[in-house]
């Protein structure tokens, strides 16, 4: 006759024994586990662990699997998926999420690193910085999303990035944003950025695999995307530098709106240097303007 150990009992048969476990309060069974426990607590404990059951302890209900659990955390309660965690209240949810997160409180987005988010909140700032060049209607919301309209050739001005290197050079005639040991003197005298040397890629960068840059082993699936890579300012020499160099910060850049968003950033403190480099960004702003004008 089968027997309860735990309730030191007999029964008649074995489906006897079974509706005793599934209506006594001293067992709590997982079948498809074969597990039985004392208390509810301990079988609920049993779901929520074990990686065979799906289960919302809050509403006491099983799922599919972990996408459908998932998917009822995000429309029922107030979750982080990043942590795995639920929260009582919204609020209690955006403070986790202030306080552990690259959190973009407008968007409710959570971002990798503080440089994406930081990228990310420029999107939402007021686009009040007109682009200067000829026939170009275009407003952006930084300096640093300006200067890199300018490079990057789209412009209906026709700037490009080398005419945005001329430029700077010549408003910089402190050597503040550009190490004058990497310009050339021209024959007025004047220093100017070194001419970019063209380089582009054949059908010889193929390595069996994929077409890679010779310059930094980066591959690629397409040799036109190659040769976009090696157009790009990827391998540009590093004609600019943080302002605040004096101070620590030893950071080259090999474009202007690369250095400009090192400053807006302020991630080094280069921003406490603002009067000391003599109102760099307004000057920048400026000088884009006599660019665009010329």
């Amino acid at each position: 006759m089968p027997w309860c150990d735990r309730c030191d009992r007999w029964f008649n048969s074995d489906d006897a024994l079974e509706q005793h476990e599934r209506n006594s309060s001293k067992h709590w069974v997982c079948y498809p586990c074969g597990k039985d426990f004392t208390t509810e607590w301990g079988l609920i404990q049993h779901y929520v662990q074990s990686p065979r059951h799906d289960y919302c302890q809050r509403r006491e209900e099983h799922f599919q699997d972990r996408q459908d659990l998932e998917e009822h955390y995000e429309e029922v309660h107030w979750y982080c998926a990043s942590c795995d965690k639920i929260f009582d209240s919204p609020l209690g949810l955006q403070e986790h999420n202030r306080q552990s997160h690259w959190w973009c409180s407008v968007c409710n987005r959570i971002f990798q690193n503080e440089n994406n988010l930081k990228q990310h909140q420029r999107t939402h700032q007021p686009k009040n910085i007109r682009c200067p060049g000829r026939g170009c209607t275009r407003a952006f919301s930084s300096a640093a999303d300006l200067v890199l309209h300018l490079e990057s050739g789209t412009c209906p001005s026709g700037i490009t990035r080398a005419h945005v290197e001329r430029g700077i050079v010549k408003l910089d005639r402190n050597g503040v944003i550009t190490d004058t040991r990497r310009l050339i003197q021209g024959p007025d005298g004047a220093l100017a950025p070194r001419a970019q040397p063209q380089t582009w890629a054949t059908a010889a960068s193929w390595n069996g695999a994929a077409f890679e840059c010779v310059l930094c082993h980066r591959t690629y699936a397409r040799l036109d995307a190659l040769n976009a890579h090696l157009r790009s300012p990827a391998h540009a020499d590093k004609l600019f530098k943080c302002p605040s160099a004096y101070d620590g910060c030893d950071q080259r850049f090999g474009t202007v709106s690369a250095l400009v968003q090192h400053i807006e950033n302020g991630s080094c403190g280069v921003r406490k240097f603002q009067r000391a480099i003599g109102g760099f960004m307004d000057e920048l702003t400026s000088g884009m303007r006599r660019l665009g004008m010329s």
